[in-house]
């Protein structure tokens, strides 16, 4: 997958008796610095935590061509066989919540359980055009229009309202650390490809979390998700928009702590 940054917060790798191992996939942006926020608290639950930047993102600065969600599910599992790690749970934030679903349907999956923040099973008109809208952004304006764009597909109104200093640093570094218009493109055409597979009938327990007001997936994406993958638990946000992580944080972990340590 490339030469990119891996980090492993913890003890140990997970299996053997240790402490389990929590595999932290990121969004479109990809980079493993959008869980940074929550290191703490996930160290404090007692994970092992693998953090890594994904295929054209963050450190990772390969130059993509056709890539596939698939593809991304290999990395994961290359980063865990590179750690030490064979059983693993996955907190995938949108795309990353994607290629937790492919690991999930795979023969001799290794994945024990699946947080999937506002996901879908197959991408819908409205997503569609708002990652047209975004590319038009980048095509027509620029950079720096494409990256302010950006965090109002993030976050909902009362969250950009309440913390503008936070907005303007999150767009200074969307375009410090842009990966570029190929790998742009490439990722959202592997989101663009994606459907969910049939689920296998002894998959690993998942964990949907979706916010009301998300502004580039609608929330009936992830009540699909729960009709189509049995067992799957479904937790609805009234507010927190696309990034409800870190809008409602304190939510957000107690809802995870509650999930990830249950019977463990």
């Amino acid at each position: 997958m490339g030469g990119g940054a891996v980090f492993i917060l913890g003890g140990g790798a997970g299996g053997g008796g240790g402490p389990p191992t929590l595999v932290l996939c990121s969004g479109l942006g990809g980079a493993g610095g959008y869980w940074s926020p929550h290191l703490g608290a996930l160290k404090a639950m007692g994970f092992d935590l693998l953090i890594y930047d994904q295929r054209g993102t963050g450190a990772n600065t390969e130059a993509l061509g056709p890539t596939t969600i698939a593809d991304m599910a290999d990395d994961v599992l290359a980063v865990c066989d590179a750690a030490g790690v064979d059983r693993f749970d996955l907190l995938g934030h949108a795309l990353g919540g994607l290629v937790g679903f492919d690991l999930a349907c795979r023969p001799d999956s290794r994945l024990d359980r699946l947080v999937a923040i506002n996901a879908w099973a197959r991408i819908d008109h409205h997503t569609a055009r708002c990652f047209d809208i975004r590319i038009a952004a980048l095509d027509g304006q620029g950079l720096p229009a494409f990256a302010a764009l950006q965090q109002n597909f993030l976050y909902p109104p009362f969250w950009i309202s309440a913390n503008p200093d936070r907005i303007a640093a999150d767009e200074a570094h969307a375009v410090e650390h842009f990966a570029g218009r190929r790998n742009l493109i490439a990722r959202i055409d592997a989101l663009r490809g994606f459907a969910l597979p049939d689920w296998p009938q002894d998959g690993p327990r998942v964990l949907l979390l979706a916010a009301t007001d998300d502004a580039l997936v609608d929330v009936a994406q992830s009540h699909r998700l729960a009709a189509l993958i049995p067992g799957a638990q479904l937790i609805e946000y009234p507010q927190g928009g696309h990034a409800l992580n870190i809008t409602v944080q304190d939510r957000f972990e107690h809802d995870l702590k509650g999930f990830l340590t249950d019977d463990r």
